[in-house]
């Protein structure tokens, strides 16, 4: 039972580090600097969309902290500019968690182990940045 603890301990902190990236787009040469903005109607040069991204993480994350993988993102892909079109929380079914009682039992003909164990699903929140890659003309 404590390698299970251990195990599932180990994987939530591996989860709590990371954050989903999907990409929809064109691709360019990579960029160094990347504007942001919150809005298209700030974006005063003349622009291309290049693309739509969405970034998934747990609660856990930092919205900051998916924004730094938005802009590396951007990078890569060549954008010279993100617009963060919003940021929403959700739920979703996690995996269930078990748990699990084991009784030894001394008999005449040895010894009987008895195990037991419930499982109860669980709900995670996880939070959702929804973004849009520009490419300056």
């Amino acid at each position: 039972m404590k390698r299970f603890a251990m195990l599932a301990a180990a994987a939530l902190l591996l989860a709590a580090g990371c954050t989903k990236i999907d990409y929809v787009g064109k691709q360019f040469s990579p960029t160094v600097n990347v504007d942001v903005f919150f809005a298209l109607d700030d974006v005063k040069r003349e622009y291309e969309v290049m693309g739509h991204v969405t970034a998934t993480a747990s609660d856990i994350v930092s919205a900051e902290k998916m924004q730094e993988e938005i802009l590396k993102k951007a990078r890569e892909k060549g954008a010279d500019a993100v617009v963060i079109l919003g940021l929403d929380r959700y739920a979703t079914s996690a995996p269930a968690t078990w748990s699990e009682t084991t009784e030894s039992e001394k008999t005449k003909t040895g010894t009987k182990t008895t195990t037991t164990g419930t499982s109860s699903p669980s709900t995670e929140e996880k939070k959702e940045i929804r973004a849009t890659f520009l490419k300056y003309r």
